[in-house]
């Protein structure tokens, strides 16, 4: 089994990093957008850029599908179900179908819509990409980790680190993935929750205070919800994802963040909503995620 062409639906950061890199190693017949009529023909208008290159990406609509050796879902959570629909006639029998979602729901949205057997579960971390309109720019690519959920390294898993291999993108095969996402959940829904609430740049949580203390607590919330699924997220966990944002740029902004001072709707159901929902069927209260959830909501309402 061997990846050969590439299709990509999502043209936000994640999308438009992963596209020309991969387009750039593979060449542009290999790689292409998917993307509905109305889109396509708007995205085709307009050019796009990546730290300053023309991307030159080619874009094929459902009524041009061919199976793709790998799908890889690159859009918003709110356009998830949706990008399932448009993607379908690009799913053959052999098509491996990944997702480079925030949150621990879409790789099963992606196996009720197109059987388990198609889909790589993955993690990306470390990139620092930030999109304004058509220009994306970014210093650090991070790195993807995929594996399968079950923990075994088969032919599927083969096929796609070879992949990676072959185009120089660093990764990881973590022996446990599910955690890896458990534990990205548990980052993002503190740092990015909290800087979109105070719409403030990482500074705000790097310094001791209401934000950084809120974070915290609201990242050991996901660890109680966590532990109801036999996943194990300690101390030692919040202390290494607490440490790595004090790294980051103080000046820089959540991707949450960015969403809200644009008056974007955020990802806020895939996080506090995800863990809220959890918590009530565990039967247990998160009351920080609460506040986030409610302030978030009334961010949305208020554009």
């Amino acid at each position: 089994m061997e990846i050969k062409t590439i299709g990509i639906i999502g043209r936000g950061a994640l999308g438009i990093m992963y596209g020309k890199y991969l387009a750039d190693r593979l060449g542009s017949g290999a790689v292409f957008f998917i993307a509905d009529e109305e889109r396509a023909a708007r995205y085709r208008a307009e050019e796009t850029f990546c730290n300053g290159e023309p991307c030159g990406f080619v874009y094929r609509t459902p009524k041009e599908a061919e199976p793709v050796d790998l799908l890889v879902f690159a859009v918003k959570a709110t356009g998830l179900e949706r990008a399932i629909g448009t993607a379908r006639p690009f799913v053959g029998e052999g098509t491996l179908v990944l997702s480079v979602l925030n949150g621990i729901s879409s790789e099963q949205a992606l196996e009720e819509a197109y059987g388990a057997r198609h889909v790589i579960y993955a993690c990306v971390q470390g990139m620092d990409a930030v999109k304004e309109k058509n220009r994306l720019t970014y210093w650090h690519m991070g790195y993807i980790a995929v594996g399968n959920k079950n923990g075994e390294r088969d032919e599927r898993l083969t096929a796609v680190t070879d992949l990676l291999d072959r185009t120089g993108l660093e990764y990881k095969v973590p022996d446990d993935i599910i955690r890896m996402q458990w534990g990205k959940l548990m980052l993002n829904t503190g740092v990015n929750q909290v800087t979109a609430v105070y719409r403030a740049p990482y500074g705000k949580v790097q310094k001791e205070g209401e934000a950084r203390a809120m974070m915290i607590e609201a990242m050991k919330e996901v660890g109680r919800v966590a532990k109801t699924c036999d996943i194990e997220l300690t101390d030692e966990d919040i202390a290494y994802w607490v440490s790595l944002i004090d790294t980051l740029d103080p000046e820089g902004y959540t991707s949450m963040c960015q969403d809200v001072l644009a008056g974007r709707p955020t990802e806020v159901e895939l996080f506090a909503g995800t863990m809220l929902r959890m918590a009530r069927e565990a039967g247990i209260s998160l009351p920080v995620n609460e506040f986030l959830y409610e302030s978030l909501k009334l961010e949305e309402k208020a554009e």
